[in-house]
C-alpha cells in the first residue's frame, strides 16, 4: 500500500493528526517536544482508499545529541518512502525559518505535498490559513487535529494523489489473525530495539546507550520463512519508583498494553547482569496476563566463560524459579546476530502451544490418573474431590475444575495438577490458569 507521511517541526500536532486519521489513539501525544522518535506506521483507510500512514519526529534545524540525529535519519527514510507528504504547520504561530526550510526540502523531492494548517478550531482562527499561501504549496487546509475540524477536506486532497484502487474486502478471520504478534519486552537498555534492528537487518528503530530511548510501542510487520509476524518494540519497563517524567507513564502503559495484546512475549534479560527483581516483576506480569513467552538472554557476546554462565542460568531457574521450567530460553547477541532467528523458532513453538485445546473427555481421563497417582489431601476428615475438569479457553489457557469444596484445595495440589498437565500435554511457555468452581458441572 502507498505510504503517506506526516512531516513538520516539533510540537505542531503530528501525532494528534496521526491518531485522528486512524480514528484511534495509537501514538503518544504530549505537550513536551520530541515525544515521537521512531517511525510509527499503521494501516489507514479513507473512503475507498487504503494506505499506510507514518507519524514522524519533528524536523530540527541543528540536532545536537545522538538521539536527535537518529530521529532525523528516521524522518528522512519516511520522506523517501512516502507517496504523499502532509506538511503540518502551527496556524497559531508565525512561519519560522525551519518551516520554510522544510518546504524547500519537500519540494525538492518532487512528490505531492498537501499543506495542513493546524490548531485552527473556529471560524475566526480559520482565516489565518490565508497567511500560509506564502509557502507556495497551493491550498492551505485549515484543520484542528485535536477537535477533528477540517480533516475531511484535508484527506480528500491527500487521497486524490493515491492510486485509484478500491479498498479490499475485509479478510477472513483466519487470514486477519495469521500474523503472530510478538512483544519484545524487558528493562531499559537490555537490547530490545537492537534485537528488532538485527532481525530486520536495518536501522528501523532508534538505538542509543541512554535508557528510555524508545518511548512508544512500535508495531513492525515482518515475514520469515513464509510466516508473518508483527514485532512490537516496547519502551523499557522500570520500577514504579523510577518513573518520574509524565511521558514515562505513557510509555510504560503502552508496553503493558503490548503484553496484553501479544500472542507471544520475548522477555529480554541481560545475561551479564543476570536476573534482577525487576525482571521477575516483568515475568510476573506476563504470567498474570496469561501471555505465552520465551526468555531471551541478551549480550551473550560479552560473556567470557559461556559454558559456565549457561550452567548458572540453568541452575538459577531450577533452584530459584522452578515455575519457569516450562518456559523455553535462548542466548543471543545482537552484535554478532548469534541465534537471533532461533528466537522466531521459539515464537512459533510457543504460539502453537497457546492455541492448544484438550478435549473434556481426555481431561477427565487425565484427572483419574492424577487422583490415582496422588489423591488430594483431607481436612478434618473431608476429602477434596475434583468432580469434573474442562478447558474453558485459550489466551489465557484456562482450565475449570468443578470441586466439592474450594477451601479444601491447597495451592500445592493445584501446582501438582498444573505440572501433571504440562508433563502430559506440553504447554511450553504458556501460563496455565486453574479456576475452581464449587458444585456440580452444568448438564
Amino acid at each position: 500500500m502507498p505510504l503517506v507521511a506526516i512531516i513538520g517541526r516539533p510540537n505542531v500536532g503530528k501525532s494528534t493528526l496521526f491518531n485522528r486519521i486512524l480514528g484511534k489513539q495509537r501514538a503518544i501525544v504530549h505537550g513536551i517536544e520530541g515525544i515521537t522518535r521512531d517511525r510509527f506506521v499503521s494501516e489507514a483507510q479513507w473512503e475507498d482508499r487504503r494506505f499506510r500512514l507514518v507519524d514522524t519526529g519533528g524536523i530540527m534545524e541543528n540536532p545536537v545529541d545522538p538521539v536527535s540525529r537518529k530521529m532525523q535519519e528516521q524522518l528522512r527514510v519516511a520522506i523517501d518512502e512516502a507517496r504523499v507528504l502532509i506538511f503540518l504547520v502551527d496556524g497559531q504561530t508565525e512561519l519560522t525559518r525551519i518551516d520554510r526550510q522544510i518546504r524547500d526540502d519537500l519540494l525538492r523531492t518532487g512528490k505531492p505535498v498537501v499543506l495542513a494548517v493546524n490548531k485552527l478550531d473556529n471560524p475566526d482562527l480559520e482565516m489565518r490559513r490565508y497567511d500560509f499561501f506564502s509557502l507556495g504549496l497551493g491550498e492551505p487546509y485549515a484543520v484542528s487535529s485535536g477537535h477533528g475540524h477540517g480533516i475531511g477536506a484535508l484527506m480528500d486532497a491527500v487521497i486524490a494523489h493515491l492510486p485509484e484502487t478500491a479498498a479490499p474486502e475485509a479478510p477472513e478471520p483466519a487470514a486477519a489473525s495469521r500474523a503472530v504478534k510478538v512483544a519484545v519486552i524487558g528493562k531499559p537498555n537490555v537490547g530490545k530495539s537492537s534485537f528488532i534492528n538485527a532481525i530486520l537487518n536495518e536501522e528501523r528503530t532508534i538505538v542509543h546507550e541512554a535508557p528510555g530511548t524508545t518511548r512508544d510501542a512500535i508495531d513492525i510487520e515482518f515475514a520469515w520463512r513464509g510466516k508473518e509476524y508483527v514485532l512490537i518494540d516496547t519502551a523499557g519497563l522500570r520500577k514504579k519508583a523510577g518513573i518520574r517524567a509524565p511521558v514515562e507513564h505513557f510509555s510504560v502503559s503502552r508496553s503493558l498494553r503490548a503484553i496484553r495484546r501479544a500472542d507471544v512475549c520475548l522477555v529480554m534479560i541481560d545475561a551479564v547482569e543476570g536476573m534482577t527483581e525487576q525482571d521477575k516483576r516483568i515475568l510476573g506480569y506476563v504470567i498474570e496476563q496469561g501471555t505465552g513467552m520465551a526468555l531471551v538472554w541478551t549480550k551473550w557476546d560479552l560473556i567470557e566463560d559461556r559454558a559456565a554462565r549457561f550452567k548458572q542460568i540453568n541452575d538459577e531457574i531450577d533452584l530459584k524459579m522452578p515455575h519457569l521450567k516450562h518456559v523455553p530460553y535462548v542466548t543471543i547477541s545482537n552484535v554478532s546476530r548469534q541465534r537471533i532467528f532461533t528466537t522466531l523458532e521459539y515464537v512459533d513453538r510457543v504460539a502453537a502451544e497457546t492455541e492448544k485445546r484438550i478435549s473434556t473427555a481426555e481431561l477427565n481421563k487425565f484427572m483419574e490418573d492424577v487422583r490415582a497417582k496422588h489423591p488430594a489431601s483431607s481436612v478434618k476428615g473431608k476429602a477434596a474431590k475434583v468432580r469434573y475438569i474442562t478447558q474453558a479457553g485459550v489466551k489465557p489457557t484456562t482450565f475449570v475444575l468443578f470441586v466439592n469444596k474450594k477451601d479444601l484445595f491447597h495451592f500445592s495440589y493445584l501446582r501438582f495438577i498444573e505440572n501433571q498437565l504440562r508433563d502430559r500435554y506440553g504447554f511450553a511457555g504458556v501460563p496455565i490458569k486453574l479456576e475452581l468452581r464449587q458444585g456440580s458441572p452444568p448438564p
